[in-house]
C-alpha cells in the first residue's frame, strides 16, 4: 500500500554523503531517520572531492556548507590547457556571481566527519559496523532487513544509498550489475611548490597533449597542496585484480610516468615531484538505467550511486546525489492523500533520470575530451565536449547543471499532484 503521509520513520542505508545529507534533510522536515553504514566508524575513505553550485545548494539548505565552506579550496574554472600552456577551453565548475556559489575542493572525510558532528548534535542514530546482508520481507506497510552482526530491524520506508555495489539494489534487482566503462583514472598527490608553474597559468587545469589529459588540482583551503592524475583506457580486472593494482603503487607510479617527455614543463615537473607511496587509482564503473528505482511496493527507494553510478569526469557522481537526497526529502514530508508515494515518486524519478541522462552526455564528452589526441581525432565533431561560450566567457551553458533548487522542484510536483487530484 503506497504512502500516503509522511513517513513515521525512515531507515537509510549507507553512511557515506548522501545517505547523511538524508538524514539531515529529513531532520528538519521532522521526519525521524536511522543511518546503517557498514563500516567502522574510524574509516577514512580518503580522497578530495569538487562539488558544483547544485550540490552546495544542497548542503547549504542542511547547514552544512557554512561549516565546511573555510575548510575548502575554492574556484570557478576548471581550464583547459594545451602543450603550449595556451588556454583553449573553460569549463565552470562555478560562480558565485552567475549560480550563487563558487566551485569547492575538499577532503572526502573533513566532509563527512562535520555531517557525523551535525547527526549528533541532532541525536540522529548512525549505527556503524551494520552490514546489511538482505531484506527479509518487503511488505505492504513495512521492511524488515537484517544485517551480519545478527541484528534485526525494521522500517516503513528504507532507502538504499549504499553506493554503486548496493546490497539494497541487489535485493531489489539482483539482475542489475555494474558496467565498467573501460577507463581509469591513476592519481597522486604533490606539494604545489615543488611545481614549476608558469606565470599567470590558471590552476585547476587539464592539461591536453598528445599522451591524453592530465588533471592539476589544488586542494587544501590555500591551494598548497595538488592532486594529479590522468585517465586512460585499461582492461578491467575483477575484484581481487582491482585489489592487487591498487596495492602495487610502484606499478601505478610506473604507468604514471609513461610517456613523460610528451608532456609540458608543468606535468613533468608534477610527474617528477610525484611521491610513490601516495598512488591510487579509480576504475569508472556505472549502472545500465533503472526501469525503476523502486521496490514493488515503494517502501524501498534506491539513491545516488545505488541508482545511478556516473563515471568521475565531469565531477558530477557526488553532486546527483545530493540532488537526489534533497528532492526525496522534500516529497517524503509532502506525501497526502492527493499526493501518495507512488506517484510522487514516479514524478521524481522521472525528472532526476531526465538529469541523470544530460549528466552522462557531459560525462561521455568530457571522457572523449581527454583521449589522446591520435584517438580524438578520429571522433566526428560534437563527440567531445567544447565550451562554445569562451568567446562570452560567461560558462552560461552549464546554467541547466547548476540553476535548479531541488527542494522547490519537489515542492512544484507535490503541488502539480494536488491540483490534478
Amino acid at each position: 500500500m503506497a504512502l500516503t503521509a509522511p513517513p513515521a520513520h525512515v531507515a537509510i542505508i549507507g553512511g557515506g554523503l548522501a545517505g547523511l545529507t538524508l538524514a539531515l534533510a529529513l531532520h528538519d522536515l521532522h521526519i525521524r531517520s536511522t543511518v546503517y553504514e557498514s563500516r567502522l566508524e574510524a574509516y577514512n575513505e580518503g580522497g578530495g572531492i569538487m562539488l558544483s553550485p547544485n550540490a552546495l545548494r544542497v548542503l547549504d539548505s542542511v547547514g552544512v556548507y557554512q561549516r565546511i565552506r573555510d575548510r575548502s579550496f575554492h574556484f570557478d574554472v576548471l581550464t583547459f590547457k594545451d602543450g603550449q600552456d595556451s588556454t583553449t577551453d573553460e569549463y565552470y565548475f562555478g560562480s558565485a556571481k552567475m549560480y550563487g556559489y563558487s566551485a569547492i575542493r575538499i577532503m572526502r572525510k573533513e566532509l563527512l566527519d562535520e555531517m557525523k558532528a551535525m547527526l549528533q548534535e541532532r541525536q540522529i542514530p548512525i549505527l556503524f559496523n551494520s552490514k546489511l546482508i538482505s531484506i527479509t520481507a518487503d511488505g505492504p506497510d513495512q521492511v524488515e532487513f537484517a544485517f551480519d552482526n545478527g541484528q534485526t530491524a525494521s522500517a516503513p520506508l528504507v532507502i538504499g544509498a549504499d553506493g554503486i555495489h548496493s546490497t539494497v539494489r541487489k535485493t531489489c534487482l539482483p539482475q542489475v550489475k555494474p558496467m565498467y566503462a573501460g577507463f581509469m583514472g591513476i592519481n597522486s598527490v604533490v606539494e604545489r611548490s615543488q611545481l614549476r608553474i608558469p606565470e599567470g597559468y590558471n590552476l585547476p587545469a587539464t592539461v591536453m597533449a598528445k599522451a591524453g589529459a592530465f588533471l592539476l588540482v589544488p586542494q587544501k583551503p590555500d591551494g598548497s597542496e595538488l592532486f594529479i592524475g590522468s585517465q586512460r583506457r585499461f582492461p578491467e580486472l575483477d575484484y581481487a585484480g582491482w585489489e592487487q593494482l591498487r596495492n602495487d603503487k610502484q606499478k601505478l607510479y610506473d604507468m604514471l610516468q609513461e610517456n613523460k617527455q610528451d608532456w609540458p614543463d608543468v606535468v613533468q615537473s608534477a610527474l617528477e615531484a610525484t611521491p610513490v607511496d601516495r598512488m591510487n587509482f579509480w576504475a569508472f564503473y556505472g549502472i545500465p538505467p533503472l526501469a525503476s528505482w523502486l521496490s514493488e511496493t515503494k517502501r524501498i527507494i534506491l539513491v545516488g550511486d545505488a541508482a545511478h553510478a556516473i563515471p568521475p569526469t565531469a565531477g558530477q557522481g557526488a553532486n546527483q546525489a545530493f540532488e537526489d537526497v534533497r528532492s526525496l526529502a522534500t516529497l517524503l514530508s509532502k506525501l497526502s492523500e492527493k499526493v501518495p508515494l507512488d506517484k510522487a515518486a514516479a514524478r521524481w524519478q522521472s525528472y532526476r533520470q531526465a538529469r541523470i541522462d544530460k549528466v552522462l552526455d557531459l560525462t561521455k564528452q568530457m571522457n572523449a575530451k581527454r583521449l589522446p589526441e591520435a584517438e580524438r581525432a578520429k571522433l566526428p565533431p560534437g563527440a567531445f565536449w567544447s565550451d562554445q561560450s569562451l568567446t562570452r566567457g560567461d560558462g552560461g551553458e552549464l546554467r541547466w547543471l547548476y540553476e535548479p533548487d531541488l527542494a522547490q522542484e519537489a515542492e512544484k510536483w507535490a503541488q502539480e499532484l494536488e491540483s490534478a487530484s
